[in-house]
């Protein structure tokens, strides 16, 4: 074997186990994220429910604190753990963030298009999308008949 084609040769190998370096840690970055979102996705009904009994109130101030403690708790966690939630009241419906369930006519001042209401919270996490928040969407009159 010549040196020049054992030159080509080794250049090919190094070639090879460069992309094969790469694909791995792309491979590697993505059992990551699903990681990520498999451990997340299922804390996400436990956060909605605490918030359902903090809407509800309580009598119970003890119990109402506890309930906004643990609240705190699972916001702080899920943070720290890289997700946000989405913002969406006041925000124009955009169908990669929101699933809209009802919508309502748009009142003087807020044009249609616009999330009025949360009926549940979305989350992300980086830059991929953990669930669609759940919104209320005003519309034109004319167009309100359709979600009634």
């Amino acid at each position: 074997m010549a040196i020049s084609e054992a030159d080509d040769r080794h250049l090919r190998l190094l070639a090879e186990f460069e992309n094969f370096r790469r694909r791995t840690a792309k491979e590697q970055e993505a059992a990551r994220r699903e990681g990520r979102r498999a451990a997340l996705l299922p804390l996400l009904p436990v956060l909605d429910a605490l918030e359902r009994a903090l809407g509800a109130g309580s009598t119970d101030r003890d119990f109402y604190e506890g309930v906004a403690a643990t609240h705190r708790l699972f916001v702080t966690a899920l943070r720290e753990a890289g997700a946000e939630p989405i913002d969406s009241v006041g925000r124009l419906f955009d169908p990669n963030l929101h699933e809209a369930v009802a919508a309502v006519p748009a009142a003087e001042g807020i044009a249609p298009g616009t999330v009025v209401r949360e009926v549940r919270r979305g989350w992300r996490h980086a830059d991929e999308l953990l669930r669609p928040a759940q919104v209320v969407v005003a519309t034109a009159e004319e167009h309100a008949d359709q979600w009634r």
